[in-house]
């Protein structure tokens, strides 16, 4: 029964919405030196992260796989710097088809390199965080982020989170997120 009940709470989850902005679904500017985005397919949406952003020089941060999720090939020729750092669960898989994918946690030494990878920002530098949707794996690591860098408490962090559409329904993410601990340092 319960895993009929969150098989239900995942398929309600998965119809949240997806705003797409001159080519780039559900971006949105985190500060000064990230965005956040959902997957880009489009020429016309990665010339749209580079007007906006206006930087010298863009770092994409792909949490999605390659060869699954969708390719940053177009970001690559048009000159972006893209890390990929492909995080579990995969995020364009129908909960029917894979159920098992809900409980799975990123890897933790996963996480923390996509979170050193946004230290390397310097002035000249911005980052554009991305996995298929922009909501789970990105808000994962946008929300540490906002901790770790921005000095966030985890509530506003989550809250944040919640607000582009994070899914608790996904249990590996949601619990990685509670078990994401504040370093004394950023508290």
């Amino acid at each position: 029964m319960i895993h009929m009940f969150t098989l239900l709470l995942l398929t309600l989850g998965a119809c949240s919405p997806t705003v797409v902005t001159r080519g780039v679904p559900n971006l949105a500017q985190v500060n000064a030196k990230v965005w956040r985005s959902g997957q880009i397919t489009t020429r016309e949406g990665w010339e749209h992260i580079r007007q906006v952003t206006r930087a010298k020089r863009v770092h994409v941060l792909k949490l999605n796989f390659e060869l699954t999720e969708g390719s940053d090939d177009l970001a690559r020729a048009l000159g972006f710097e893209v890390h990929v750092v492909s995080i579990d669960p995969q995020g364009d898989r129908d909960a029917w088809d894979d159920l098992r994918s809900a409980f799975t946690r990123p890897d933790p030494a996963l996480v923390r390199h996509a979170l050193g990878l946004l230290e390397t920002a310097t002035s000249d530098d911005v980052w554009l965080v991305h996995c298929t949707h922009g909501q789970d794996r990105t808000g994962l690591i946008v929300g540490m982020y906002r901790v770790l860098h921005d000095g966030w408490t985890k509530e506003r962090a989550y809250a944040e989170m919640r607000e582009h559409h994070f899914h608790p329904a996904l249990r590996g993410v949601h619990e990685a997120w509670e078990d994401f601990k504040v370093p004394e340092r950023a508290r």
